[in-house]
């Protein structure tokens, strides 16, 4: 039996490929921090192996694939280049390895959640999966190859896809692009590595996209598959989408305009290889929000949502989302800044997003494997949140004796652990 050996397994894309790769029947270890994250829990149930970073873990019978995080700088990187061993980046063996008729989902926002929904129509086919929350899975003879194709350093051009959808484009990742017509113009680079685009038409950015194969979706009566809101209710939405003149109504039991160009996404992937639509309801109940998206916990009658949003546009959704849902509770957001060089160069949207937020908490800024803390930079970070009080584990105390609060953990870090600090009675 083949054997992968993933260095920087913990992450979320590394840990979906892990379970993939196991489900074909490879055997799968790996390595990473010591510290803990959301993921580590699923590969645990998997009894897949995680080591702490050691060069001994090098062996020579292991094909090895590394997170992008990790250069030579990486002690288990640098033996395995010592050693002259076979090395592939995540997004090298995912554009290579994976075979079948290859679906992208890409956009600056919202990849996960339309990878999800797309993975939920697609139950009952044959299909691998790779999401950015850290899911994977792997059947057999797979037919279709579904993943998030991520614009970060445009890794996504590694690929080649059947077909790409592009729910929307913003200007994000402000240490690689410097622009958004920087942005604009690898996403129109990906566009021509696909045999055809799915577009969301109502995003103007995405609309400048050019291909001689586009499908377009939105609220937007120009659209191929086109979405008009009948009712909007405190838990979600009836939708009615019309496709070639024929109609068809849909409960989406999700908040957050956001959400719904998510699903017109996946329904447009879904029509194009002629499913039936009139089974998308039935297969959207069983719809479950990813990892880290919207998640909700109950603490007396205190909600507490965990979401990943981390740009000003995904937190302004997010927000908006939560308002619809619980507009007579007071709005308490825990925030964690990601990366400096994102928050700084997006101050003034990151001012604005938070003003209608009744308390606001700032935690330090979480930094990933991309930047060098800096207590210059973290104070500059402060400055532009000036109404925000700074997050200590501490406030739990005070929100325990409170009532009738909505409070958002949000960010790309990992404050689980405060989360779990609040449910305890």
């Amino acid at each position: 039996i083949m054997k992968y050996y993933l260095v920087g397994i913990k992450g979320t894309g590394m840990s979906a490929l892990a379970k993939v790769l196991q489900d074909l029947g490879y055997e799968v270890l790996g390595s990473d921090v010591r510290e803990n994250y959301f993921t580590d829990e699923s590969l645990k149930k998997r009894n897949i192996k995680v080591l702490n970073f050691n060069k001994k873990n090098i062996k020579e019978e292991c094909i090895y694939i590394a997170s992008s995080c990790y250069d030579e700088s990486n002690v288990e990187i640098k033996e395995i280049k010592n050693k002259g061993y076979k090395l592939y980046y995540y997004h090298e063996f995912i554009g290579e390895f994976f075979k079948g008729e290859k679906i992208g989902i890409s956009g600056t926002h919202g990849k996960t959640t339309t990878t999800h929904i797309l993975n939920c129509l697609f139950n009952g086919e044959k299909r691998v999966a790779i999401i950015g929350d850290g899911y994977g899975r792997g059947d057999n003879n797979y037919q279709y190859y579904l993943f998030e194709a991520c614009e970060y350093k445009n890794h996504f051009l590694s690929y080649s896809y059947d077909t790409l959808l592009i729910n929307n484009i913003d200007l994000d990742h402000l240490d690689y692009f410097n622009n958004i017509n920087d942005c604009i113009d690898s996403f129109q680079k990906a566009a021509d590595k696909s045999e055809r685009i799915v577009i969301n038409i109502d995003d103007d950015n995405a609309r400048k996209i050019k291909h001689k194969n586009i499908i377009t979706f939105g609220l937007n009566e120009a659209a191929d598959i086109y979405g008009k809101i009948v009712e909007e209710y405190i838990n979600g939405y009836l939708i009615e989408v019309k496709v070639n003149n024929k109609k068809y109504r849909y409960i989406l039991n999700n908040t957050g305009k956001f959400f719904i160009y998510d699903f017109l996404g996946a329904l447009s992937i879904y029509y194009i290889y002629n499913f039936d639509l009139l089974k998308v309801q039935e297969k959207m109940n069983m719809y479950k929000n990813p990892e880290r998206r919207m998640n909700e916990y109950i603490y007396l009658d205190n909600i507490v949502i965990d979401d990943y949003a981390h740009h000003p546009s995904e937190i302004k959704e997010c927000l908006n989302a939560i308002k619809q849902k619980y507009s007579n509770k007071k709005l308490i957001v825990i925030f964690e800044p990601h990366t400096y060089t994102r928050t700084i160069r997006l101050k003034d949207k990151f001012r604005d997003v938070f003003n209608e937020v009744d308390e606001l908490y700032l935690a330090k800024t979480f930094t990933s494997k991309r930047e060098k803390k800096s207590r210059d930079l973290e104070a500059e970070v402060l400055k532009i949140f000036k109404n925000a009080k700074r997050y200590d584990k501490k406030i739990f105390a005070k929100f325990k004796k409170e009532k009738n609060n909505v409070i958002v953990i949000m960010g790309a870090g990992n404050l689980l652990e405060s989360i779990k600090g609040i449910l305890k009675t």
